[in-house]
């Protein structure tokens, strides 16, 4: 049986999730909506005719889906998930799944409560390299992880054709844009919760976003993990540079480029050993596996991957270390999910 997804949202995200499905041979439309009639126009020229609304709400009334795909800003996320679950269809949203805590927990509790799967579209964990990263931490291959360094430096211009825009004028658009993603592989990769964080986020000078593009934080994971994160979106050089470092007790595990590039070596070796990775095409490679595990847990009934209860864990991270940059203080993660009303774990 084909599984039948009905789109929302066909910008740039959108157009390549829309290469994806259209590729896919267990996969198809069962529509698309966006509030854009140019944007349904392009769409339909790139991928075929497929029925098209500019309203949700229409689209959920007239198709029939075995799921929906939002691919949305976040800041319209819970209204579009209250009329998805009505209609009792499983959902797999983009991340951030809110730009509010409160609002996210709301779109999680609904889903358990109308027993509607909700999957957020953390693909990076998808890659080669961090399915590699999580086995080598997981399997003790180098002794036990003690601490890691993170480091993501970029100069990204949002203002290129083709970038969704709106993270120019959002609060804190490195943290809940691009530091989440890495946030959340870090909580992946290394299979244990923060149990503490500080952080500093700020915005140079020169920033063409109206609020803070850098953001640092100091993490404390289960078993006495630390790692030291840094991550920028306005870099003094117009080259990506990606290093994330994890010191092990018999030696170290090391990617040097975003996607790739993964070595280990013994504390006694003079020389890297490469790690072989499967072949992969950044975001759509990850995303297409994503997909794959999203619609046989459907067909299955077990458990969606990138489950809305988990995501929680890494939103709440990223709002506990707002906190911590706006008050100064080191922030409890049991204590922050507790008042927020939170579960600890997924």
């Amino acid at each position: 049986m084909v599984f039948r997804i009905l789109q929302v949202g066909l910008g740039n995200r959108g157009r390549m999730w829309g290469r994806i499905i259209a590729d896919h041979p267990g996969a198809t439309f069962a529509g698309i909506v966006d509030a854009d009639p140019a944007r349904i126009g392009a769409f339909k020229a790139e991928f075929g005719e497929f029925a098209a609304f500019e309203d949700l709400e229409a689209a959920l009334r007239e198709v029939r889906a075995d799921a929906v795909l939002l691919v949305t800003p976040p800041d319209g996320h819970l209204d579009q998930a209250r009329l998805v679950f009505a209609a009792g269809l499983p959902l797999l949203a983009e991340k951030p799944l809110t730009l509010d805590l409160a609002d996210a927990l709301e779109i999680v509790v609904l889903a358990e409560s109308q027993a509607c799967p909700l999957a957020v579209g953390l693909n990076f964990r998808y890659l080669p390299v961090s399915q590699a990263i999580r086995r080598l931490v997981r399997d003790n291959t180098l002794g036990a992880a003690g601490f890691g360094t993170f480091n993501y430096h970029r100069n990204r211009d949002w203002w290129r054709p083709g970038m969704n825009t709106y993270p120019l004028t959002m609060l804190h658009p490195m943290m809940l844009e691009q530091s989440i993603h890495h946030l959340d592989l870090i909580r992946f990769c290394y299979g244990r919760e923060v149990e503490a964080v500080q952080c500093r986020s700020w915005n140079p000078s020169w920033s063409v976003y109206a609020h803070d593009a850098n953001v640092s934080c100091l993490l404390t994971l289960e078993g006495g993990l630390e790692v030291d994160y840094l991550g920028t979106w306005t870099g003094g050089w117009n080259e990506l540079k990606f290093q994330w470092r994890t010191d092990c007790e018999d030696g170290v595990i090391l990617q040097q480029e975003l996607f790739s590039n993964l070595s280990t070596v013994r504390t006694d070796e003079k020389t890297l050993t490469p790690v072989p990775l499967a072949e992969c095409v950044p975001f759509l490679d990850d995303t297409r596996a994503l997909l794959d595990d999203f619609i046989t847990a459907i067909e299955e009934g077990r458990p969606v991957p990138c489950s809305g209860r988990d995501h929680l864990n890494t939103l709440a991270l990223c709002f506990a270390a707002i906190e911590a940059d706006d008050t100064g203080r080191r922030i409890d993660m049991r204590e922050f999910r507790r008042r927020h009303g939170l579960e600890v774990s997924a």
